[in-house]
């Protein structure tokens, strides 16, 4: 097996042609020196250095070497430098994966954003569905923005804001004009959206001491298709607040509080160990987490 230990010393006696220098820069004795040319000489099966009189001659191999090894040193050196990351050089692909809970006027504010400070750099977005946690490991995504009560081994996160859970209805909803019970809510037909099971336990667990389940009229795609609907039909959506209230400003929307208490819930973005020390990654985190904090505090 090579030993690679042995290139700076090699390197430093091609330079010197002088073992008592050599030893001196790289600060061990000169017995050590003389041993370590014994080791070079038998890694490569040459003199490398001929004494002639009181100087060293370089022999054909060490000549060859003298002119590879300095461009070799380098490139080994550049293994162990932090690497260097540059917005505006920067042409790689951004994943960002989020739950469908977030309000989506965020990503056209993101893309526009990413191309002042990162013009030749691209992003994908896609909808964080029924994927586990655990499994982001085997994903091709840089950064998940979800809703989370634990955050599992090899993730790394920060917290970007809290919410609270709210019902919302179309403005000629029965509801409007009075307060609801919890048999009221059950009573209500329900559009769950795909993806958020979590919360849908969470709302189903607070509910269980009563006789009767929910009554859920549909289960859409999407937040926006959920929306849709609520505008046609008497139903209703359990959804965080600052999303309905982005909605609510384009639509006749009724909000109403929920007739049960439900803890606050906290959005992360978070990303699997094996990103952490990537600096692309670190500036894309650094980048996004001002954007996502300023989104979720938005009134």
């Amino acid at each position: 097996m090579n030993n690679y230990k042995l290139l700076p010393a090699l390197g430093s006696l091609l330079t010197t042609l002088n073992l008592t220098d050599s030893a001196r820069a790289l600060n061990v004795t000169q017995s050590s020196m003389s041993k370590t040319l014994s080791q070079i000489r038998e890694a490569f099966q040459d003199p490398i250095l001929i004494r002639e009189g009181n100087q060293y001659l370089l022999t054909e191999r060490a000549k060859s070497l003298k002119q590879q090894l300095p461009l070799l040193l380098r490139q080994i050196d550049s293994l162990y430098l932090s690497a260097q990351f540059d917005p505006l050089q920067c042409q790689r692909q951004f994943s960002l994966a989020l739950t469908p809970f977030f309000a989506p006027e965020i990503l056209p504010l993101l893309c526009e954003k990413l191309e002042e400070q990162t013009p030749n750099a691209n992003i994908s977005c896609v909808l964080w569905q029924e994927e586990q946690l655990k499994e982001l490991a085997a994903q091709e995504i840089d950064l998940v923005a979800v809703m989370a009560e634990e955050i599992p081994e090899n993730l790394y996160g920060k917290e970007i804001g809290q919410d609270h859970y709210v019902i919302v209805c179309r403005d000629q909803h029965p509801f409007r004009h009075r307060s609801i019970s919890v048999e009221d809510y059950l009573n209500a037909k329900h559009i769950l959206v795909n993806g958020i099971s979590e919360r849908h336990r969470q709302v189903d667990l607070a509910t269980s001491s009563y006789s009767k389940e929910r009554r859920v009229f549909a289960k859409l795609p999407s937040f926006q298709s959920a929306l849709e609907t609520l505008c046609r039909t008497d139903s209703i959506i359990t959804a965080p607040r600052h999303l309905v209230e982005q909605y609510a400003k384009q639509r006749a929307l009724c909000i109403k509080p929920l007739p049960f208490e439900l803890p606050a819930h906290k959005y992360y973005l978070l990303w699997h160990a094996k990103h952490h020390h990537d600096p692309a990654h670190q500036w894309f985190r650094t980048f996004l987490e001002p954007e996502f904090k300023a989104h979720l505090e938005k009134r």
